[in-house]
């Protein structure tokens, strides 16, 4: 199906609503109202994913709420010296109270008050006492730690992510903080279009086919879109938006070297959950075809 321009002026709008920020809202009073997670522990919550990114779409987009526990946390040292590391160990000690113990109270403290449906990775909230709010995915985290330095005198010198695990006890280390900032800035180097570009491929893609739709998850067409050059943005959507897929077609050779939106880590692997470089290139190659013949 053709893309028009009236589609991509459509597709770039973020719909207006304020329900996310009620379901948040709701959520994150019947979590700091725990007096079990209040006594045990200090967490943060905080929105992530595309409601947080402001790249939601209609109808295709669940409020993401991480709460996260700040101490204990995870941490990976092997980068640290034999000294850091030592400075390390006698600053932090081990804890009975981790991440598992963590999650546990937390779906506890929600079954109190909602119907919740424990997930592959996260919480999913589906039916509240208000048919008004939405959708929410709660994910119980704790806070990680990537070091790359322990002085000492001066600071702590890490990454700062997030630590959960699958169903099936798969460790997971996202860095959503990061990809916020980014996209932030990334959206101020473009003149404000990164956003709505993001937007826009993720509603062509759901013209794509199923199969392909299933493989290529929002987060990683977010994460695609964001490895475009900010020159390509800098002109209406109408003509920005081909000429981003003619600039990924021309780098298809180069996806190997594409990295996500924090920075950090490679948006393409062969690992369990990873995004395949096969079904990015079948998704351009999709999208490509769907625009209008010059």
């Amino acid at each position: 199906m053709t893309v028009t321009r009236r589609d991509i002026e459509t597709w770039s709008v973020r719909p207006p609503s304020f329900l996310p920020e009620w379901t948040s809202t709701v959520l994150r009073e019947a979590l700091a109202d725990a007096p079990v997670l209040r006594d045990r522990c200090e967490f943060e919550m905080y929105l992530q994913g595309s409601y947080a990114n402001e790249t939601n779409i209609s109808g295709h987009s669940d409020v993401d709420l991480v709460v996260q526990m700040q101490l204990p946390f995870e941490e990976r040292i092997d980068r640290l010296g034999v000294d850091d590391e030592k400075r390390f160990w006698e600053r932090y000690g081990n804890t009975e109270y981790g991440w598992p113990q963590f999650r546990a109270d937390v779906l506890a403290r929600l079954r109190e008050s909602f119907f919740v449906h424990e997930a592959n990775k996260c919480i999913d909230i589906r039916h509240f006492d208000s048919a008004l709010r939405i959708p929410a995915d709660i994910v119980p985290a704790v806070e990680y730690r990537d070091y790359s330095g322990f002085p000492a005198n001066g600071p702590e010198v890490y990454d700062e992510g997030i630590f959960f695990r699958d169903r099936a006890g798969n460790p997971i280390i996202n860095f959503p903080k990061q990809h916020l900032r980014n996209g932030r800035r990334k959206d101020a180097a473009t003149d404000r279009r990164f956003k709505p570009m993001v937007r826009i491929f993720k509603n062509a893609r759901l013209r794509c086919d199923q199969d392909l739709v299933d493989a290529s998850p929002s987060y990683f067409v977010e994460c695609l879109v964001y490895n475009i050059d900010d020159r390509v943005f800098r002109q209406p959507l109408r003509e920005a938006y081909p000429a981003c897929l003619r600039w990924l077609r021309e780098h298809l050779p180069k996806l190997g070297e594409f990295r996500c939106q924090n920075e950090l880590v490679n948006l393409f692997g062969t690992g369990r959950g990873e995004w395949r470089t096969a079904t990015a290139r079948e998704l351009v190659h999709q999208l490509i075809g769907d625009l209008p013949r010059q």
